[in-house]
């Protein structure tokens, strides 16, 4: 299931994530897991490496934790590395991140700061799962109350940038 969902949308969205890259994505990589020591979950769906196949190079290896810990809704420049012998590999190309969850964007922010120290042209973030608690964080209540009441983020990005995909809205993150 996982790997059908990103495949459905990274083959719709091609163009929508390769306009947010400045081009073509070069590299294809997970974001690893701040609990398991094998890695990320992603790397280890069946079938998800070919399905990433056409948007670059499958590359997992590219990007591990360090010995900084990701604070829960806070991300940290230096929470994940590139070992200084795969620098070479991402310095001026285009990375897509894919993570599972994104709940506060910390591993997913903070993957991507890592990615652009080791020299990433541009890195662009597709998440399968956004989880939304209202109840915990006053910026979750106040996206959903602007939705209810109409005031929908994707329209004002298509107003910005006419040619902009419905599912594919550009936020900034503070990575670096």
């Amino acid at each position: 299931m996982v790997r059908a969902l990103f495949a459905g949308f990274l083959s719709l969205h091609a163009r929508c994530l390769a306009a947010a890259a400045g081009g073509p994505a070069d590299l294809v990589l997970p974001v690893p897991s701040t609990a398991r020591p094998s890695g990320s979950p992603l790397a280890g769906v069946d079938g998800l490496a070919p399905a990433c196949a056409p948007l670059g190079d499958w590359s997992p290896e590219l990007l591990g934790r360090t010995e900084t810990p990701v604070g829960h809704m806070r991300p940290d420049l230096r929470a994940f590395g590139v070992p200084a012998a795969l620098k070479p590999t991402v310095a001026g190309r285009r990375a897509l991140l894919l993570d599972d969850t994104y709940v506060s964007g910390a591993r997913a922010q903070s993957a991507a700061a890592a990615l652009r120290r080791a020299g990433a042209r541009s890195v662009v973030i597709v998440v399968a799962g956004r989880v939304l608690r209202p109840d915990r964080s006053a910026v979750h209540a106040a996206f959903l109350d602007r939705h209810q009441r109409g005031g929908d983020v994707v329209e004002l990005a298509r107003r910005i940038v006419p040619d902009l995909c419905c599912r594919c809205v550009q936020t900034g993150a503070p990575t670096e």
